[in-house]
């Protein structure tokens, strides 16, 4: 027997009690019609769950409430992987010198003599600034969205993760101020 076979049994038993209730109520005594209340309401969660739509409402509502932690975490590995492809595009290795050694973190000489002569596109784009792209990723949006949805989805997710909050998260907060920042205009 399945588990919604379970709660359709259920809530016929329930939708049963009501009926006897509400009759009860109408011929022998008015409190039995307070008591059809509760059971009418028992009856009415149990069939919204056995017909799915309990289920269906949930998602619906985890999806407005925007992305998981598994999901930001995977944003913010496809968006490093992004940064490194857009390194080795530009020929550079994330700004360590082509002399430098693996692992050593120091530049190496640049340019004649080591002073520090760069052809400025030899760069990679600046990495310190958020893509518009990326701005619509952490707030859960798609591109065709319009100002006033960007703000709406901004306080919502604002109000979640401030930090001085119940679920405060000052790096998403900090990243979901620069996504709104980038948006905003």
């Amino acid at each position: 027997m399945t588990n919604r076979t379970i709660v359709v049994g259920l809530a016929g038993a329930f939708v049963g009690m009501t009926a006897l209730l509400l009759i009860g109520g109408v011929v022998l005594h008015p409190i039995a019609l307070a008591l059809a209340v509760p059971f009418g309401a028992v009856s009415y969660f149990l069939w919204y769950h056995a017909s799915g739509r309990l289920h269906d409402q949930a998602r619906r509502s985890a999806e407005a409430a925007g992305p998981t932690e598994r999901e930001r975490a995977r944003q913010r590995a496809r968006a490093e992987a992004n940064r490194e492809r857009a390194y080795r595009a530009a020929g550079t290795d994330g700004g360590r010198g082509p002399n430098a050694g693996p692992g050593t973190g120091q530049r190496g000489a640049r340019g004649p003599g080591g002073t520090g002569a760069r052809d400025p596109r030899d760069r990679a784009p600046a990495a310190d600034r958020m893509s518009e792209r990326e701005a619509y990723e952490t707030l859960g949006l798609d591109r065709t969205a319009d100002s006033e949805a960007v703000r709406r989805r901004y306080r919502e997710r604002a109000k979640r993760l401030h930090p001085d909050g119940e679920d405060g998260d000052e790096e998403g907060f900090k990243r979901l101020n620069e996504a709104y920042e980038v948006l905003k205009n």
